[in-house]
């Protein structure tokens, strides 16, 4: 068989394509190439416009357009992207090559590119430092003017500090070596996905290396090619070297018929095929090869599309009882099932009082809690009723959800040879492991309810509360001081881990509170299982066949009782497969009121509201919010008397003409100003200066608070020895006595900060994918900063309490959020306010690029007070359940909203996140842990709108017993200028359901006059109660007479 790239002919096809993955509009040109045979030929081009080198005293930021630029932390942190490529159905991707490629020096020199960091976690945490005089919460009296005298970007007041940032990881000297010596494929394999009936080759793109000087260049040309191939059989021997491999991989046998070759997806019917085409064509940069899944659908015994679970009672998970009673949530959720069967959908509403009981089929048998019971029915019901949509009709305390542990902080490193060891290390002492575990992640707390684990296997170190631990039974246990020595029975700093050397001496992780992480992902993706491959030829290639081993317990093939584990690189450990059978959204209500509430808003969002006003609401669509409260760690420092100075205070040394500044950590990004504010109306910015002296004016960071030198790194790279700044959390200040005593310093991001640079390119991506969304109105704390190029591109303000309250008391349409964050809100936007809105019966839709702020296993989040406020808030919530990672949420949203040009159900633009997997480069935990934490609160189905909508409209109110019918109009859309409608006319193809009593219904599909008529003789005069709905109009539903 020819390979791809030999098979490429003169491209036949060239379109301009924005990069998938990243979701933002990106200056690469594809071009397509027809073969002649099956395999995939594609040429990528980058231009050099879109390279931006920024110089640093810390070494080069490179950017390229919208690709991101990421490594594992210490390496060169370089452009790189993602991207899918579909082969036809039924092909698999083969073998990789790469046909021509140019490359174009950008730098004349040896050039060193800032190293890759850690990521961040985007949460609110305590305010650094504390006013002299006490005033712990604000920087500066309450009256204070300083936000329209000295900085109108900045509020006076309420200035929360963010989490701290992970520590500074200098450049690694060797790496840069490396990527020097070795740079990496300009593309590489790295795995194989299936949407509908195709399969996607993932590939990632590197476009910008180092040269063997240590110059940089830049791709601007590479051809790439794919075989095609079909699927090989797995032999006996295949299916016996893959059971030792999984055998080797747990530690113990694995059942032979739980190893099998990866099977295709289920498939419900032609509706579920369609909606995977559209997904497909979305994500891949040659949809020309998708192609329609025709299948003999299966027959579906009761088919119901929708799927509702509820209760009028509260679960014990653990126990699998009920609780306390909660009458009247089944009886308002079979509203919204009326509603949707209104429409044309199948939907059920099932109870878990049933599901226990086993109406359905024997789930309880055998399940280690209520989460497993569920899991487990729906399994079994996604096939037999062919369910797509799935809402948990009540919170957690009804229908529970799931916790998994995030492979993202709690880490202690491998012993070292320091013994007591330092902070957050280990020691092994040649019969057990010693931990200083102080605070090894973000708002660490000790307990005896945390778990320790090696985060490279996953093996489970479980307290030892008996005190049976030993060198051959492990276990892990508190002692009372640093000889470890003296068990404790109240936790402190210091653990003490027992166990033979193979388990315990190495790295572990404690999974604790605030990195367990709350899904509802796990009722969504109901495949489980482990992923492996193995060579096996194909003729004259060589394939890598995906085989499968299906654990006893869904999303824990380790079997240690801890869920969804998984390694920093982002891979898989216990079985969890991201790929989505149900569309799953969450109503968090607890009583019949709040479930009363959803109803009526998700409604309305359908309707538009009432008959009444719809015709003022038709513009609605159009309205969007965005705000952006700062990530960058701006912070002030107050003088003290003391030599050395705390978090967030400064100290004046007059002997030596210089003042000293401590932050609580060293900064998270490489360009900063450090102002001086001597009075209210003098405010100094300082240079930063490596060389600044009692005579020289400027700041740079120290060494520590005994050695006033500059902080540097030294290194041999390129062959020069290079001495580079590093970033400390203390920092020397030269200038005038004024400089360096003033009422306090401000540490201030330099340029646009990234948490408003990120809605800036959501805005753009929306102003461009989705213009019927046109209406933008903008709040940002950082607004001062934003280019007057974008500052007139829409209305602008800064972010304050009232002016974003404001703002959706207006009633916008789709509202988001991005910035620090926690249970309470973001933004400006609080629990108090969220629960107060008055922007009526027309919920916006809030997305929030944020930490905590849908944390709804808690008691109330921000999210709940928006969805369950009855007089305004939001019809449905996207957010992270934990922390959010600065740098990926903010990929994750763009997803979000570029699905919205293939799809309009707000379940499947969520389930966007999956495509996102990988795109965050090294850490790709932090990918893996977004889509856990990403949940949505609301109806999976609800149909979002991407632009002002005309109404349906039912012109007649009465309707005759003879030869009854009804008659649909819809307003026309005026074909230019902005969207006006006209006179309505008849309306075909319209979906029109009639009911009369809990019995008597009757469905039809109207005309080319807009009618449809009813059975004659099946209804009685009184009350019918007409819906009718159409893609392309807003759902219409009245009450019509029936006379004779």
């Amino acid at each position: 068989m020819a390979s791809g790239s030999a098979a490429c002919v003169a491209a036949a096809e060239v379109r301009r394509a924005a990069a998938i993955v990243s979701f933002a509009i990106i200056n690469m040109r594809t071009e397509v190439h027809k073969t002649k045979d099956n395999s995939v030929c594609v040429s990528l081009h980058f231009d050099t416009k879109g390279l931006t080198l920024s110089q640093t005293p810390f070494g080069v930021i490179v950017k390229l357009e919208d690709l991101n630029s990421t490594g594992e932390p210490g390496t060169p942190a370089l452009p790189r992207i993602q991207l899918r490529l579909a082969l036809p159905e039924p092909f698999w991707p083969g073998s990789l090559k790469i046909a021509e490629d140019n490359w174009e020096l950008v730098t004349d020199a040896g050039t060193l590119v800032v190293p890759a960091q850690q990521y961040r976690p985007g949460g609110s945490g305590e305010f650094q430092g504390a006013h002299p005089a006490g005033e712990t919460a604000l920087h500066c009296a309450g009256d204070c003017t300083c936000r329209t005298i000295h900085r109108p970007d900045r509020s006076p007041v309420d200035e929360k500090d963010k989490l701290p940032a992970p520590p500074f990881t200098p450049p690694i000297p060797e790496a840069y070596v490396e990527a020097a010596k070795n740079p990496p494929p300009i593309v590489q394999a790295v795995r194989i996905e299936t949407i509908g009936a195709n399969r996607i080759a993932v590939v990632e793109v590197t476009p910008i290396r180092y040269t063997l000087k240590g110059q940089l260049e830049l791709c601007t040309h590479v051809q790439l090619a794919i075989d095609a191939v079909k699927t090989p059989c797995m032999t006996d021997k295949d299916q016996n070297e893959a059971i030792a491999e999984f055998s080797k991989i747990y530690g113990k046998d694995v059942d032979k018929s739980r190893v099998i070759p990866e099977p295709e997806r289920f498939i419900s019917g032609s509706a579920e095929a369609s909606r995977l085409r559209d997904l497909a064509i979305s994500q891949v940069i040659n949809p020309i090869v998708i192609g329609s899944i025709r299948r003999d659908w299966p027959i579906i015994e009761l088919r119901s599309d929708y799927l509702i679970i509820t209760d009028d009672v509260t679960w014990d998970p653990v126990a699998i009882t009920p609780g306390v009673s909660r009458p009247g949530l089944i009886k308002e959720f079979e509203r919204l099932a009326e509603a949707k069967r209104a429409r044309g959908i199948s939907t059920r509403v099932v109870s878990i009082t049933d599901i226990v009981a086993g109406r359905w089929g024997n789930f309880r048998a055998g399940s280690r809690d209520l989460q497993e019971v569920i899991r487990r029915f729906l399994k079994d019901v996604r096939v037999r009723w062919g369910v797509n949509w799935l809402l948990l009709g009540g919170d957690t305390s009804i229908v529970p959800v799931r916790r998994v542990a995030g492979a993202l902080e709690g880490g202690i490193d491998p012993p070292l040879t320091v013994n007591p060891p330092a902070n957050n290390k280990s020691f092994w002492t040649g019969s057990h492991l010693r931990i200083h575990a102080v605070n090894p992640g973000t708002w660490w707390g000790a307990s005896t309810d945390n778990l320790l684990v090696r985060p490279d296997t996953g093996a489970l170190i479980r307290y030892d509360a008996a005190g049976t631990s030993s060198s051959t039974s492990p276990g892990w246990y508190f002692t009372t001081a640093d000889d470890y020595a003296t068990r404790s029975a109240t936790p402190t700093n210091f653990v003490r881990v027992e166990g033979p050397s193979s388990l315990v001496k190495a790295g572990l992780q404690f999974i604790y509170a605030w990195n367990t992480l709350p899904t509802d992902f796990y009722y969504a993706s109901l495949t489980s299982w482990v992923v492996r491959t193995r060579p096996v030829r194909f003729g004259a290639v060589t394939f890598q066949m995906p085989y499968v081993y299906t654990p006893p317990h869904d999303w824990d093939a380790i079997g240690n009782g801890v869920y969804g584990q998984f390694r920093l690189d982002g891979s898989d450990m216990d079985g969890v497969n991201l790929q989505i059978e149900l569309s799953v959204g969450r109503a968090p209500v607890e009583t019949a009121a709040e479930a009363n509430t959803f109803v009526n808003k998700t409604l309305a969002y359908e309707r538009l509201g009432r008959l009444g006003w719809r015709a003022a609401n038709r513009q609605w669509p159009r309205n969007l919010v965005l705000a952006a409260a700062d990530w960058g760690s701006r912070a002030v420092f107050w003088p003290t008397g003391n030599a050395v100075p705390a978090d967030g205070q400064y100290s004046h040394d007059a002997t030596q003409s210089r003042s000293l500044l401590k932050r609580d950590a060293a900064p998270d990004s490489f360009a900063w100003d450090v102002i001086a504010r001597i009075t209210e109306d003098d405010r100094r910015v300082l240079p930063y200066k490596t060389d600044a002296n009692p005579v020289v004016r400027g700041w740079y960071f120290a060494t520590s608070a005994t050695d006033p030198t500059p902080s540097r790194f030294q290194m041999n790279i390129f062959g020069t020895r290079i001495s580079w700044p590093t970033r400390s959390p203390w920092v020397i200040i030269h200038g005038s006595l004024a400089e360096r005593t003033p009422q306090l310093y401000e540490f201030n991001p330099r340029g646009a900060d990234g948490s408003m640079a990120d809605q800036e390119i959501l805005r753009k991506q929306i102003r461009s994918e989705l213009p019927g969304i046109d209406r933008h109105q903008r709040f940002y704390e950082d607004e001062f900063d934003l280019p007057f190029i974008d500052r007139i591109a829409a209305p602008v303000d800064f972010l304050t309490v009232s002016n974003i309250r404001s703002a959706l008391d207006a009633a916008p349409h789709i509202v988001s959020l991005s910035g620090h964050g926690n249970s309470n809100g973001c933004c400006s936007l609080s629990v108090n306010t969220a629960s107060n809105l008055t922007n009526g019966p027309l919920g916006f839709i809030a997305y929030a690029d944020s930490c905590l702020t849908n944390q709804f296993d808690e008691q109330d989040s921000m999210s709940e007070a928006l969805i369950k406020n009855p007089n305004g808030g939001a019809v449905a919530y996207i957010g992270n359940t934990r922390f959010s990672w600065i740098g990926v949420g903010d990929n994750f949203q763009r997803a979000f909203f570029h699905r919205l040009t293939a799809t309009r159900h707000l379940g499947l633009l969520n389930d966007s996140r999956i495509a996102t997997f990988g795109t965050s480069g090294f850490i790709a935990g932090a990918d893996r842990w977004a889509i856990y934490t990403l949940n949505l609160l609301g109806d999976p189905e609800l149909r979002v709108y991407r632009a002002a909508i005309p109404s349906l409209r039912l012109p007649l109110i009465k309707v005759k017993l003879r030869k009854p019918f009804i008659r649909i109009l819809g307003e026309r859309k005026v074909p230019s200028g902005p969207p006006v409608f006209g006179d309505p006319s008849p309306v075909k193809g319209a979906l029109v359901h009639v009911r009369q009593g809990p019995k008597l219904e009757f469905t039809g599909v109207t005309d080319a006059d807009g009618v449809v008529f009813l059975p004659e003789g099946r209804f009685e005069k009184g009350e019918l109660e007409v819906t009718a709905s159409h893609d392309e109009y807003a759902v219409v539903a009245d009450i019509v007479q029936v006379e004779g």
